[in-house]
C-alpha cells in the first residue's frame, strides 16, 4: 500500500508537537529539579511546610516535667543563691515517691558547701541525670556537632550521679528547633551523649557506649535503632503536645506538697519555666517560645516510644520530583493543546497529582517518613503553567503555519479581508451580486501524459505546475478558489475590493504562462505540459456556499460559466479574454481578436481574443 504523503505531512505535524510539548514539560520539570537539589530555595518555607504535618496527641505518661517556674522562685528566691540542700531535699522526695530516673536540666558546674548533702542524695536515690553543656560551636571535619569545650558537673557530685549529658539545642536557620544532636564532641575529641539518650540509658539501666557508631543511618541506643542524619542529630516528632505532659511544680517537690503517684515508676525531668529564662526555644508546633527542658521531654517521648520521623534525602526528593515529571510529560501531551476541555483535562491530571502527592505526603508522615511537600507542589504547579504557556506557543505557531498554508492560496490582502469580515461576522451563509474577474486554467492532454507516469509522478508533476499558477495568482491579489484535479480556478475583486481586478487577473495569467514555458524550456526531456487559461469579468454572486458547519467561499453565475467555457476551448499554452475583460485591460495588452465562438448556454456568439503580449502600464 503506497503511503499518503499529505496524511504523513499532517501526522508527522502532529508527533512533532506532541515532542515538543514533552520536551518543554521533560525541560522545565529537570531544571527545576535540579535548582531545587542544588540550591534549596524558600528553605525557611518548606520546614514551615513541613511542620504543618503534626497532629496533636497525648505524650507518653511515663514523662513528668518539673518547673523551676515563679512559685519556685518566690518561695525560695533568686536562683543563684539557692542552696544545694534544697536540691537534695527534692532528690529524696522524688526517690521516696518512687520516680525511676530524675534528670536535672540544671548544670551544676561550680562547688557548693552543700554538694555534700545533694551527692548523699543522689547516691541513696541511684537515679540522677545531670546536664552538661557544649560552649563556642566550632567548626569540625567530623560528621558530629563539635565544641571548644564542656560545662560539666563539678567533680565533688562526679560520684553521685548516674550518668551526664548534654543539654545543647540547635535551632534551624529559621530559628525554630527541629533537630537534636544525639551526640556532640568537645575539641579533643570526647563524646558526649544526649541528656535524653543518658535518661534512657539510665531508665533502662543499660551503660552508656564508649563509641557511637553510624549503621545505615541508625544508632543502637537505648535498646532502639535511631535514625539520625549524617551529623547524629535526631529528628524530633512534635506530635506530643507539650501542654499535656504531667507537670509539678519544683517548690511543691521541694517542701513535698505532691501526689507521689504522679511520678512513681516515671521519669522525672527538671528544669527551668520561669518567665523570662533564657533557656527557651521556638518550637513548630508552639506560637510562643517554650523551655528546653519541654524539649528534652519531647525527644524522650520520640524515642521512648519509637515515633521516630526521618527526613526524605536530596536523592529521594530528586526522583520523585523526576517521577512527577515523567508522569506529565507522558500525559500532558496526549491531552491535545486546542479546546478548554483538553485544558481541563490536564488541570485535572496536574490537580489529581497534586491532591496524590499531598495525600501520600500525610500517609507517609504517620509511617515516619517526612517527604519533602514544597517542591515538588511547587513543581506540579510550574509544570502546568510551562505546559499552558507551551500550548500558547504551539497555537501561535499553528497559526503561522495556518497562515503560510492559507498564503500560499491567497493573498495577504485577502487573507486580511477574510479575517476581518471574521471579526465583524461577515463571513456567514449567503453572499453579495458584485463584478468580478474569474480565471480558469487546465492542462491539457492530462489524460494521455498521467497514462506514462505513476501516480506518485503524476501529483509532482501537478504540484510542480500549479505552483507556479498559485505564486503568479497570489502575486497579483487574487484568490484560489478550487482546484479540481488538473485544473484550478481564482477569482479577483472578492472578498476584497480591487479597482483593476480585470488587468491583475491577465498580468498573472501572462506571467504563469511565461514561467511554465521557461520551465519547459529548461527541461527538454521532461513531459511536454501546457496549460490554457480563461479569463472572463461580470456578474457574479460572491459569498459563503455550503451548510453551517461546513462553508466555501465561492463566486457562480454566468460569468463564471463563461470563464470555464472559455478555458475550455483555449490551447495550451495561451490566454484567451471574454469580451468585458478585453474592454477593461486592452490598452495594456497585445491581443489578436477572434472568431466569434459558440459556447453552451448561450444563444449569441461570443467574442474572445487571444492575449499575445504585455505592456507595461
Amino acid at each position: 500500500m503506497t503511503p499518503n504523503p499529505r496524511a504523513w505531512s499532517r501526522t508527522s505535524r502532529r508527533l512533532r508537537k506532541r515532542l515538543y510539548h514533552t520536551l518543554v514539560i521533560a525541560g522545565v520539570g529537570c531544571l527545576f529539579t535540579a535548582l531545587v537539589t542544588l540550591v534549596q530555595p524558600f528553605y525557611t518555607v518548606n520546614l514551615w511546610v513541613s511542620d504543618q504535618l503534626f497532629t496533636a496527641e497525648s505524650p507518653s505518661p511515663n514523662i513528668v516535667v518539673i518547673g523551676i517556674d515563679d512559685a519556685s522562685l518566690q518561695t525560695y528566691g533568686r536562683w543563684s543563691d539557692w542552696p544545694r540542700r534544697l536540691h537534695a531535699q527534692a532528690v529524696k522526695n522524688l526517690s521516696q515517691a518512687g520516680a525511676k530516673v530524675i534528670g536535672f536540666d540544671v548544670i551544676f558546674a561550680s562547688s557548693s558547701s552543700d554538694d555534700e548533702s545533694l551527692a548523699e542524695a543522689m547516691k541513696e536515690g541511684n537515679n540522677v541525670v545531670l546536664a552538661s553543656a557544649g560552649i563556642e560551636r566550632i567548626p569540625t571535619t567530623e560528621s558530629a556537632i563539635a565544641f571548644d569545650s564542656f560545662l560539666v558537673p563539678s567533680d565533688s557530685l562526679k560520684e553521685a550521679y548516674v550518668n551526664s549529658g548534654h543539654v545543647n539545642v540547635v535551632p534551624d536557620r529559621d530559628g525554630k528547633v527541629r533537630r537534636l544532636p544525639i551526640i556532640a564532641k568537645d575539641a579533643a575529641g570526647q563524646t558526649y551523649p544526649a541528656f535524653s539518650v543518658a535518661v534512657l540509658h539510665t531508665l533502662f539501666s543499660i551503660p552508656l557506649p564508649e563509641q557511637y557508631v553510624l549503621r545505615g543511618n541508625t544508632l543502637d541506643l537505648a535498646g532502639r535503632n535511631i535514625p539520625v542524619d549524617n551529623s547524629f542529630f535526631l529528628r524530633i516528632n512534635y506530635s506530643a503536645e507539650i501542654e499535656t505532659f504531667d507537670y509539678i511544680s519544683y517548690g511543691d517537690v521541694i517542701s513535698g506538697n505532691f501526689d507521689p503517684s504522679v511520678v512513681r515508676n516515671k521519669i522525672v525531668l527538671i528544669g527551668m519555666t520561669a518567665t523570662a529564662e533564657t533557656d527557651t526555644w521556638s518550637i513548630p508546633t508552639h506560637a510562643g517560645k517554650v523551655p528546653g527542658v519541654f524539649i528534652h521531654a519531647v525527644t524522650i517521648d520520640t524515642i521512648l516510644r519509637q515515633r521516630f520521623l526521618s527526613d526524605a534525602n536530596r536523592g529521594v526528593t530528586a526522583l520523585l520530583m523526576l517521577l512527577l515529571v515523567g508522569i506529565a510529560a507522558y500525559a500532558l501531551p496526549r491531552f491535545g493543546t486546542w479546546y478548554w476541555t483538553d485544558l481541563a483535562k490536564g488541570a485535572g491530571l496536574m490537580g489529581g497529582l497534586f491532591v496524590v502527592y499531598l495525600v501520600a505526603s500525610f500517609f507517609t508522615f504517620d509511617a515516619g517518613h517526612i517527604l519533602n511537600i514544597l517542591y515538588p507542589l511547587l513543581q506540579i504547579a510550574l509544570i502546568y503553567v510551562g505546559s499552558i504557556l507551551c500550548i500558547l506557543v504551539i497555537e501561535q505557531s499553528d497559526k503561522r503555519f495556518v497562515k503560510d498554508l492559507f498564503g500560499r492560496h491567497v493573498s495577504p490582502q485577502v487573507a486580511r479581508e477574510l479575517v476581518k469580515l471574521a471579526d465583524t461576522g461577515g463571513i456567514d451563509l449567503g453572499g453579495e451580486e458584485r463584478e468580478v474577474t474569474v480565471f480558469f486554467a487546465d492542462m491539457r492532454n492530462f489524460t494521455q501524459l498521467s497514462e506514462h507516469l505513476t501516480p506518485g509522478a503524476v501529483v509532482q508533476m501537478l504540484n510542480k505546475y500549479f505552483s507556479v499558477i498559485v505564486d503568479s495568482v497570489v502575486r497579483n491579489g487574487g484568490i484560489v478558489n478550487k482546484f479540481g484535479g488538473d485544473n484550478v480556478m481564482a477569482i479577483w475583486n472578492a472578498p476584497q475590493l480591487q479597482s483593476e481586478h480585470a488587468l491583475l487577473a491577465v498580468k498573472s495569467a501572462w506571467e504563469a504562462q511565461q514561467r511554465i514555458a521557461g520551465l519547459q524550456g529548461g527541461e527538454p526531456s521532461a513531459p511536454r505540459v501546457q496549460f490554457g487559461i480563461g479569463i472572463n469579468t461580470g456578474k457574479a454572486l460572491a459569498g459563503n456556499i455550503g451548510s453551517v458547519g461546513r462553508v466555501e467561499y465561492t463566486v457562480i453565475g454566468d460569468a463564471v460559466n463563461l470563464a470555464s467555457r472559455i478555458c475550455g476551448v483555449t490551447p495550451g499554452g495561451e490566454v484567451w479574454l471574454g469580451p468585458e475583460t478585453y474592454h477593461q485591460v486592452a490598452d495594456h495588452l497585445e491581443v489578436e481578436a477572434l472568431e466569434p465562438q459558440k459556447f453552451k448556454g448561450k444563444a449569441e456568439l461570443i467574442a474572445v481574443y487571444r492575449v499575445t503580449g504585455w505592456r507595461q502600464p
